[in-house]
């Protein structure tokens, strides 16, 4: 995407007239999932520069987004009236900034944020926008540093990386955005990118997926590795989480730091992938609908 492609998908996302739903909306109940526990708030500024607020958060070993940067955000407290006030609380109480509920102006589905332990927590994400970027006063027992970023960040492809997290396997690469050395990624990611429509559309993101398995076949393959067998579904029921599986074979070791350093240079696409996992003898790439493919290797 050009610098001019950029700036026009900007000017083209903040001159959206964007719905501001009722609470009526909020009222999200799924067999699976139940009613939302938790709220973010998504703050955007108008200008003059183009901007959304994010946090770092403080580094607790009880908090399973320890030292992540996030939206302003958390659980509902049992004085809430609803999640739109926790928004707007945890907003305040994170980051100093007092808005009203009327400057909310929409209301986004809500998500699922994964945890490193225990069951998922449901999240409603509300969208704010202010006139400018307002001053903030973190609450250092919640969050280290707030940071407003331009959109021109978000926006532009080569801000967008396959990298290694703290905390996780250095082979487990995830789609993130580099700020203050610090990784922007998973749901914060997840849940941004999908806000500003940098992400293909629901029908379109297992056909992403699926070709970005293939660019890492083809590297594989011009590597030296020798195609033992192409594509094949293989049974849902053999993993835990993946709406469906591909599996590939190849014989010869595979390359991981090769493939590594590949696919973790910046690019002239936003990453269409959860996971990209390279070992020596397999590599699993999980898509953006969380199906999965499977490139396994044979000596």
């Amino acid at each position: 995407m050009s610098r001019q492609d950029s700036n026009l998908l900007i000017a083209g996302f903040m001159g959206m007239s964007h719905p501001k739903p009722t609470l009526d909306l909020l009222k999200y109940k799924n067999m699976d999932t139940g009613e939302p526990e938790a709220a973010v708030a998504i703050v955007r500024s108008r200008g003059p520069r183009k901007s959304v607020l994010l946090i770092r958060r403080s580094e607790r070993q009880e908090d399973s987004w320890s030292g992540h940067w996030s939206f302003p955000g958390g659980r509902r407290d049992a004085d809430d009236p609803d999640l739109l006030h926790t928004a707007l609380r945890e907003l305040e109480e994170e980051c100093g900034i007092r808005i009203g509920r009327e400057q909310m102006e929409a209301a986004l589905q809500p998500v699922l944020a994964r945890r490193r332990a225990g069951r998922y927590v449901l999240v409603a994400p509300f969208v704010f926008e202010v006139d400018g970027e307002l001053p903030t006063v973190v609450d250092t027992e919640e969050a280290v540093e707030a940071l407003w970023v331009p959109l021109g960040v978000w926006c532009d492809p080569a801000m967008h990386l396959l990298r290694t997290v703290p905390g996780l396997p250095d082979n487990w690469l995830f789609p993130a955005i580099d700020l203050n050395g610090v990784p922007v990624w998973g749901f914060t990611y997840r849940l941004a990118t999908d806000w500003l429509g940098l992400l293909p559309e629901q029908g379109l993101m297992e056909e992403a997926g699926f070709g970005m398995a293939c660019r890492v076949l083809e590297f594989l393959i011009l590597q030296g590795a020798r195609l033992k067998s192409g594509w094949e579904d293989i049974a849902q029921a053999e993993t835990a989480e993946a709406k469906s599986v591909k599996l590939a074979a190849i014989e010869g070791r595979i390359p991981v730091e090769s493939v590594i350093t590949h696919f973790s240079a910046p690019g002239k696409r936003f990453p269409c992938v959860n996971i990209l996992e390279v070992r020596p003898d397999r590599i699993r790439v999980v898509g953006l609908a969380f199906e999965e493919y499977v490139i396994s290797s044979s000596t």
